[in-house]
């Protein structure tokens, strides 16, 4: 069946349209195909003096399987157990948990919530004890192997008293970006450039802190060689979203290998930075 894009992909690509190339697409009509059938791009644009551009967006994970993980652990809500109980914060100190990724995989519901439950009572027989920096730390789990967590603590030399925190977050505990990169570029290049257009565009959006540009671009060029696609596609812009669902941030470079050609950046919809070649557009 053909995709249901919802608003959020939408979103992304109108404001692509709307200040790309200094606005010159601005009242394009847009197309979206993906809507329509199978296998289709997600959106073919057409400028009123007929000019076409196909687009076609990817989210590129940290690493595969990022997105089940991620659901796992906030659907186990490892990280409101934790970081809701105020009373775990040591005065004065910043405390952060990485769990590593994978940890609720294969376990049953009621082995997830002891897991939860050991991590919980780790934090509050140790916090009080932890090392300055960044450590790792064996967490005793009933019936299950220990989990290996790794903390980082800082104390705050502050002129006033401060009630300090203790957060949750994932450890990445593999690397593999190539394959993330080689699927992605495997499932999007042929239907991209298959689409008759006068310009073809990938978007690859990244909402995660957790690994940089630098490293998805790179990753391309080392593989360039094994995707001739790659030659028939006009520009691959990186899409950084980390901040989209707070405060309706979103920033679009286009990017070649490392260097950084042009950028938009939108708040809430509003152009609020434009520039090309680190020149800025006037908005």
């Amino acid at each position: 069946m053909p995709a249901k894009l919802g608003r959020y992909e939408q979103d992304l690509i109108r404001l692509f349209v709307s200040a790309y190339e200094n606005f010159a697409w601005a009242a394009s009509d847009i197309k979206r195909l993906d809507e329509e059938k199978d296998s289709a791009i997600e959106a073919l644009v057409k400028r009123t003096d007929g000019l076409t551009m196909a687009i076609e967006h990817t989210l590129i994970e940290p690493f595969i399987g990022d997105r089940s993980d991620l659901a796992k652990f906030e659907r186990q809500a490892i990280r409101r157990r934790i970081e809701d109980d105020k009373s775990l914060a040591v005065p004065n100190t910043g405390i952060k948990i990485f769990v590593p990724v994978g940890i609720f995989d294969g376990q049953k519901p009621a082995n997830r919530d002891v897991i939860v439950e050991s991590i919980y009572c780790w934090i509050v027989n140790h916090r009080l004890h932890l090392r300055e920096g960044m450590h790792q730390y064996l967490c005793d789990v009933p019936g299950m192997p220990p989990v290996t967590l790794t903390v980082e603590r800082n104390r705050f030399g502050l002129p006033r008293p401060y009630p300090g925190y203790v957060l949750v977050g994932r450890q990445q505990v593999t690397n593999d970006l190539h394959k993330v990169i080689k699927n992605a570029l495997e499932k999007k290049l042929p239907k991209l450039v298959k689409e008759k257009a006068d310009r073809h565009v990938l978007l690859l959006e990244r909402d995660e802190f957790n690994f940089f540009p630098d490293l998805i671009f790179n990753e391309i060029e080392r593989q360039r060689s094994n995707f001739l696609l790659l030659e028939n596609v006009d520009e691959i812009w990186h899409v950084e979203t980390i901040f989209y669902k707070q405060g309706g941030h979103v920033y679009f470079e286009l990017r070649r290998g490392e260097q950084v050609l042009e950028t938009m950046t939108f708040e809430n919809g509003d152009l609020t930075g434009h520039s090309k070649e680190g020149m800025p557009y006037p908005i």
